[in-house]
């Protein structure tokens, strides 16, 4: 039997969801389970292959991955965008890294954005703020070591994460960035894997939700729960340089 269960959240994916699923089964080292959360598609997803679950509202992110999280009995748990295609050895490489090192809590390789370029190679916060390391770059730019992992495709060791992956405050975005932080200041590690094993097209469930007012309010609220996470100042000079929700601002300082 597999060590791993495979968690994958729908908003009306429809052929979308097909390729990733498909991906999924068709992996060198098979998962245990599929797990699909319907996150309130308007047309219900259904899924071969797939456990599905269905919640008649969207619940998030967040939510819709710790209702997920329930169902899971494996070791390991992986995260997987719909809009992620995993290549054939993809969960392989990463149960390879995480069986070598106990203290490894969550592990990703290198996700492009296309064949020539680099979507995300983990989570960097060097500069006060929180980025998608080598975004835009091209796949081979030589790039420092990330602090953390995204969720966007990622393996996680359930010992690790207690009752629920995330908090549920968030909804969305930056909720893995609050989960490296915890995990880190747990004693935990986070590695990515130098090389390329996934595609993601894009973020495609972003329109169901104010992702602006979201996105700005989040980051503050991870550099209030973690310190060293995050500087206040650089996040809020580069919101006024770029137009952050000011809803999002007074919210993430003051909520």
């Amino acid at each position: 039997m597999s060590d791993v269960d495979v968690i994958v959240l729908d908003i009306d994916g429809g052929a979308m969801l097909a390729d990733c699923l498909a991906a999924l089964r068709a992996q060198s080292h098979p998962p245990a389970r599929i797990i699909v959360f319907d996150n309130g598609s308007n047309v219900p997803t259904t899924a071969t292959g797939a456990e599905v679950i269905r919640s008649e509202t969207n619940l998030g992110f967040t939510g819709g991955v710790n209702a997920a999280f329930t169902r899971v009995s494996a070791p390991y748990v992986a995260l997987v965008n719909n809009d992620v295609v995993a290549d054939r050895d993809w969960l392989a490489t990463l149960v390879a890294a995480m069986d070598a090192d106990a203290k490894l809590a969550a592990v990703q390789t290198i996700i492009r954005r296309d064949e020539a370029t680099i979507d995300g190679a983990g989570i960097d916060i060097s500069d006060g703020t929180f980025r998608q390391l080598g975004h835009g770059l091209p796949l081979g730019t030589p790039l420092p070591e990330a602090w953390g992992v995204s969720a966007t495709a990622a393996l996680y060791r359930v010992t690790a994460l207690g009752a629920n992956v995330f908090d549920e405050r968030f909804f969305a975005y930056y909720e893995d960035v609050e989960l490296c932080a915890r995990l880190r200041e747990s004693g935990w590690s986070l590695r990515v894997i130098p090389e390329a094993k996934a595609t993601h097209r894009g973020s495609q469930s972003s329109s169901r939700v104010d992702a602006k007012y979201l996105r700005t309010r989040n980051r503050y609220r991870v550099a209030r729960m973690h310190k060293g996470v995050g500087r206040i100042s650089t996040l809020l000079w580069e919101d006024v340089k770029r137009g952050g929700s000011p809803r999002g601002i007074l919210a993430g300082l003051l909520g």
